[in-house]
């Protein structure tokens, strides 16, 4: 299974094509982080990976990464119009794109870190420069999930037809599949495995899939000064974000050695 949030790459599996279940795209909201005083932004950003990421880091757990297992980028300037100097400090990561929109904001505030729609941009194709500011490009075919060279799994120009779907109804199974031309096509022999609609989002109007409403209310080992035992998002939603489509199986190939 797969958590299309800022999931866009999944750990190597060998052998053949395998199922997965594609949960509903996830807009990232904004993550609490609690820093005590000013901090440079990559420290700020540091501090965010470690308190999930450092305990998988350093082989403490086994799990999946939230972000990835190092920054894919240093802080880098990204043109955002409410910016200081209508720029704003950015750095990204396998599964997200941190934001430091106000250096000289309050770094205790659980908003002083960001995390920005990215999955909303690849799939609409408008990017957001700023608060309500915005350039049309084009929505990317680049694959949501598995091997990037794979031609038969969804993309996230697959998903753009989708996002004014109506939500499931809370409990019932999912056995609808999403195809890569954007189709929805009915599978009744998904039934079998009893994935069901644990959640209905009241902001969004999108079901999620009982397996990763699981795991976004998960309690396990987090760096917080000091290994503790807690919830890996102080929200269900701050690692994740909310649900922009409706939960899909699909089928992806994923790690094909050549």
């Amino acid at each position: 299974m797969l958590g299309m949030v800022e999931r866009t790459r999944c750990s190597p599996l060998l052998g053949a094509a395998f199922r997965v279940l594609l949960v509903a795209a996830m807009v990232l909201p904004l993550l609490n982080v609690r820093v005590a005083s000013a901090f440079s932004p990559a420290t700020a950003f540091q501090m965010t990976w470690q308190r999930t990421d450092l305990p998988v880091a350093d082989g403490t757990v086994q799990r999946t990464w939230m972000w990835g297992p190092t920054a894919n980028s240093g802080p880098l300037p990204e043109p955002y119009v409410e910016g200081s100097g209508a720029t704003r400090t950015i750095q990204y990561y396998d599964k997200s794109r941190m934001e430091l929109n106000d250096p000289n904001a309050d770094s205790s505030s659980p908003w002083y870190v960001t995390n920005g729609l990215l999955v909303v941009e690849l799939i609409t194709g408008r990017l957001q420069i700023g608060d309500d500011a915005f350039v049309n490009v084009s929505s990317s075919h680049a694959n949501v999930a598995g091997d990037p060279d794979d031609l038969h799994g969804p993309t996230y120009t697959s998903l753009a037809g989708v996002l004014a779907a109506p939500p499931a109804t809370l409990d019932t199974t999912l056995t609808e599949r999403l195809l890569r031309d954007g189709s929805v096509i009915a599978d009744p022999d998904l039934a079998a495995r009893a994935v069901r609609v644990a959640f209905v989002d009241d902001v969004t109007h999108h079901a999620i899939a009982a397996p990763f409403w699981a795991f976004m209310k998960s309690v396990g080992l987090i760096w917080d000064g000091a290994l503790v035992e807690g919830q890996l998002f102080e929200s269900p939603f701050y690692a994740t974000g909310r649900p922009i489509t409706e939960a899909y199986w699909t089928t992806v190939r994923a790690g094909i050695v050549r």
